[in-house]
């Protein structure tokens, strides 16, 4: 039988959605990337905010004009624990990683997300990923490496570690190490760590390490001890923050940090948020995200006093972007004639396209190579910065 699946949601669903497509094949179904063909539907679906569920009843409502039966994986059916009208049943696609399982790239052939870890030990008051996804359970590293190893036999030259909380694996550091002596992996790069979790082992590690980026995704929410008290973050008070940033830089000379920040937290009154505001525009963060509050049915957030108006969060939404647009583009423009690999992923127009070190895919600026030539995709090139946007780059390839 032939089935079509639809990965919603972040990169930790995505590489479960891979390793599920791997289990079909290997069960003797087949995948097929058009929808009239399908003898069933598979969505893997997100819960973490009530858009993300919107977004899986809108699929559902897409899929059913094609009278198939459609079943739900991911974080939804756990979320609910209700099916959903329309659907035909759920797959645990959780249970995925309780072993080395094959897998079926959904990614370009010289990237891949390897999961290393499921759930979250951490109880922040916004968050459901505890109650979906369960308390922390980690992969031995044997299992991480072969899987790795296995990747890169079959091109993949990007390794993104991945999990609900990457920096909680117990062995990280010692992950890193191992993966860096896999002859054909080019480029380590570290997603989702959390700042309580950042040693002093691990930072020696990622600055010692060629092949380890030098870029952490290192999401902090807030800065205010206000609101990070009411957060309950680990991290309770922005001076510990702000020295954990420059205790990084000063150990990784150069290194990228992204954080996400969440404005209109129940309670945040103007002083709070200008506190962050001014932190913003103090540490200059070399990339960030932010998002609004979401008040979750079943948070404990959900139920605080001070909830904030809607327009206060856009307002304030606004405003940090507004900012770091600013911060983005001057940092960009400094890197005018500085040199880079790049690894060339596509092509626009005549440009062809590519990203630095600096930055993960989907979610962080581009290069945009200019380059008389061809050029193979997943192939590296030395180019020169030549102008610059607030978010991304045109460089042209060094001969």
């Amino acid at each position: 039988m032939k089935a079509y699946i639809i990965s919603l949601g972040c990169p930790k669903n995505l590489t479960d959605t891979e390793v599920l497509m791997g289990q079909l094949v290997a069960s003797g179904h087949q995948i097929t990337l058009n929808e009239k063909e399908a003898d069933f539907f598979i969505i893997n679906t997100c819960a973490f905010l009530k858009s993300a569920r919107d977004e899986v009843k809108e699929t559902i409502k897409e899929l059913k004009k094609y009278k198939k039966d459609i079943f739900l994986a991911g974080c939804l059916p756990k979320w609910t624990q209700v099916p959903l009208a329309g659907t035909a049943g759920t797959i645990d696609s959780i249970k995925l990683y309780n072993h080395l399982a094959p897998r079926i790239k959904a990614t370009p052939p010289w990237t891949a997300y390897v999961k290393i870890a499921e759930g979250c030990n951490n109880k922040c008051s916004y968050c459901l990923i505890p109650k979906i996804r369960g308390r922390l359970k980690t992969r031995a590293v044997s299992d991480i490496i072969l899987e790795v190893k296995q990747l890169e036999k079959r091109g993949v030259k990007e390794i993104i570690y991945v999990a609900q909380d990457t920096t909680a694996h117990p062995k990280f550091a010692e992950l890193l190490i191992k993966t860096a002596k896999i002859s054909g992996i080019r480029w380590i790069r570290v997603m989702y760590a959390h700042p309580s979790h950042i040693t002093d082992k691990l930072l020696k590690v990622m600055a010692a390490e060629k092949k380890i980026c030098k870029y952490l995704d290192l999401p902090i929410q807030h800065i205010s001890d206000n609101i990070l008290e009411g957060m309950n973050r680990p991290l309770r008070r922005g001076s510990d923050i702000e020295n954990l940033i420059c205790k990084i830089r000063e150990a990784i000379p150069g290194i990228i940090i992204r954080t996400s920040l969440i404005v209109g937290f129940p309670g945040e009154k103007d002083s709070d948020f200008k506190t962050l505001l001014d932190f913003v525009k103090r540490i200059k963060f070399d990339r960030l995200g932010v998002f609004k509050f979401s008040r979750e049915d079943g948070t404990p957030a959900s139920k605080m006093r001070g909830q904030v108006p809607e327009k206060v969060k856009d307002k304030r939404f606004q405003k940090i972007m507004a900012i770091q647009k600013k911060i983005s583009r001057t940092l960009n423009k400094n890197r005018i004639n500085e040199k880079f690999e790049v690894l060339c992923e596509g092509k626009r127009g005549s440009y062809f396209i590519g990203r630095t070190y600096m930055s993960a895919p989907g979610i962080d600026g581009l290069v945009k190579l200019k380059h008389s030539g061809s050029s193979r995709y997943g192939r590296f090139v030395h180019a020169k910065v030549v102008s610059a946007s607030a978010y991304d780059l045109t460089a042209s390839v060094i001969t």
